[in-house]
Order: structure tokens, then C-alpha cells, then sequence
């Protein structure tokens, strides 16, 4: 019975823990927390790092930094939090895949149909973060050209759900509103875009430097939206998400 009462004063303080701002804590019971166990801490803003350890006055985390080169090691720093500039302490397992892309980089190419149901062929690059530029030149109609385009990169959803402590390599899927300009031979001019972009991740957020992706894209000429074309890219990503670092 004393053991099961022990267990059960844990348990609360640890929930305490989780929920309760830094003024009401029971600092003495954060001692239980595991080790390296996924936690977010607020004082300005809000951090998420790994547990580590406490004392009386200071929480120590562990925050692991990627590296972007392809095959380059993590980083791993100590974060040291004063006891009285923590608002918040939550044990929380993080899917960095929830926030928005702070970093893309990619390349790619593609074809598609224009207004005329005439095959198109295109190659560029995009690069940005939650806010992307794509710089493309494509062929329509025997013409060649270029295309400067600005999008915005929404977060939709993932295909497997996340799961804590599994590395699994999943499905992430974007909306991409945005606007354009094409110059050279042929039509167009300025035109909106409605895309979606479909990206292979893993919850090893550093092995993302060549993730694969595939793009669908509807243009609307400003002149003629219903002579538009239809696009799909195929391409590559190094891909950063919003809390992972640029280090």
C-alpha cells in the first residue's frame, strides 16, 4: 500500500509538472522526470530540448542541432534554465512535422499540359522556408521561357500519424497559394497558382537532404484564367522543420 501511495504522489506531481506554470511547481518533484525524456520549456518563448537534470535553481536540457550537410554528425548543447524565468514546463513528445518547413531547398523538373492539351516539359528550383521562390525555365508551345513564382508552403497533414520514440519515414503534404510572372515565347505573363506538394520525410529531421517530392500545379493566367496548364514536378529537398535549427 505504501508503495502504490509513493507511485501515486509521482504520478500527480509529474502531471503538476506538465500543466503548472513555474510559481506553482513543485520544483523538487521535476527530479523525476526520465533522462532525455522529450520536454518543452517556456519562459520568452518556447523551447523543446530533452531533459537532463535540475538543481535548486537551474533545469538542465539537452537541445540537438542539425547539421546540413549530407551524412553530417548532430550537435548536442546544454541549455541552462534559471528556476525563476520558467513559465512552463510540459513532458510532451514533439512532431517537429506539425510546424511549418523553416528551411527547402530543391531541385527538380517535370512536364504537364497547357490550355491546348499540348505536352509542356520545365526544370527549376525552389527555395525558401514557410514562405518559397520558385526560379523556372520551361517550354510551351515550341517557345521557351522563364518563370519567377511566390508561394506560401501550409502544412496539411501526414500519412503514417505521428508515433513517439518510432523513427518512421512518412508522407507530408503542403497547400502552396501563390502568384507569378513568366516571360519569353508564348502566353501567359502574370498568372496565380494553386499547388500541392506531397515530401517523403523521417522524424530524423537530419537525413532529410535529399528527401524526395513530387508537386502538382494548376497556373490561372490574370488575362485568361481558363487558359491555364496543368504541371507535375518530380524533385528532390533538403528540408529543415520549424524547430529543428540551422546549425
Amino acid at each position: 500500500m505504501r508503495k502504490k501511495h509513493i507511485a501515486f504522489i509521482m504520478f500527480a506531481s509529474l502531471m503538476a509538472v506538465s500543466t503548472a506554470p513555474a510559481e506553482t511547481l513543485d520544483w523538487p518533484m521535476i527530479q523525476f522526470i526520465r533522462p532525455n525524456t522529450p520536454i518543452s520549456v517556456v519562459t520568452q518563448k518556447r523551447f523543446h530540448c530533452n531533459f537532463e537534470k535540475t538543481n535548486d535553481d537551474k533545469l538542465f536540457c539537452l537541445f540537438v542541432s542539425r547539421d546540413l550537410l549530407p551524412f553530417g554528425k548532430s550537435k548536442v548543447t546544454e541549455i541552462v534554465f534559471n528556476r525563476a524565468g520558467i513559465r512552463e514546463v510540459r513532458l510532451e513528445p514533439v512532431d517537429d512535422s506539425k510546424g511549418y518547413l523553416s528551411l527547402i531547398l530543391a531541385a527538380g523538373g517535370g512536364g504537364g499540359l497547357d490550355s491546348a492539351h499540348q505536352p509542356t516539359s520545365f526544370a527549376g528550383v525552389k527555395m525558401g522556408g514557410p514562405f518559397s521562390l520558385d526560379l523556372q525555365y520551361d517550354r510551351i508551345q515550341s517557345q521557351n521561357g522563364f518563370s519567377t513564382e511566390g508561394s506560401a508552403v501550409i502544412p496539411l497533414f501526414r500519412v503514417p500519424r505521428f508515433q513517439p520514440n518510432k523513427e518512421l519515414k512518412f508522407l507530408k503534404a503542403y497547400v502552396e497559394p501563390g502568384v507569378g510572372y513568366r516571360v519569353g515565347g508564348g502566353a501567359f505573363g502574370g498568372y496565380s497558382s494553386a499547388k500541392v506538394l506531397v515530401v517523403l520525410l523521417t522524424n530524423s529531421w537530419s537525413d532529410n537532404w535529399a528527401a524526395p517530392n513530387v508537386e502538382f500545379q494548376r497556373r490561372f493566367p490574370f488575362e485568361s484564367p481558363l487558359q491555364g496548364d496543368d504541371r507535375l514536378t518530380f524533385g528532390v529537398m533538403l528540408a529543415l522543420c520549424e524547430h529543428c535549427g540551422l546549425n
